[in-house]
């Protein structure tokens, strides 16, 4: 089963003596229904990269995958820390990320997680994904 969402993207970024960023995208998607897992598709602009994201959600873990102007997969289990990657024009990254939320209901995915880049700590990372169908 697919269907076409609008689609609403917060991401806040929470990174040690800097002020919070807070971060809002609006797209069109398609939300995608197999084996009991949902897969969201949409498209982002980014500067001038085109990056189409598929974001994977199970019932207890999530995989955030990003292709086009970068190269990107971040794994989520609550409460575990998994191991991604990023590949952009600078090279390629081990990323491991930790979340401490994970909550998933028929229009909203939202995830708050530490990032880390190699062994530096990147900051603390909320983002909240919602959608609605059809093309409002």
């Amino acid at each position: 089963m697919q269907k076409a969402v609008k689609i609403k993207l917060t991401t806040i970024i929470r990174q040690p003596d800097v002020e919070d960023q807070q971060m809002e995208l609006w797209s069109q998607g398609t939300l995608t229904v197999k084996n009991n897992r949902r897969y969201l598709q949409y498209e982002e602009q980014l500067e001038e990269l085109s990056i189409r994201t598929t974001v994977k959600i199970s019932e207890n873990k999530a995989v955030i995958m990003r292709s086009g102007g970068l190269q990107m997969r971040l794994p989520f289990l609550l409460h575990k820390e998994q191991t991604g990657n990023l590949t952009n024009e600078q090279g390629s990254f081990m990323l491991t990320t930790k979340a401490h939320e994970l909550s998933i209901s028929d229009t909203r995915f939202k995830v708050r997680y530490d990032l880390a880049m190699g062994s530096a700590h990147v900051g603390e990372y909320e983002m909240e994904i919602q959608f609605l169908e059809g093309n409002q």
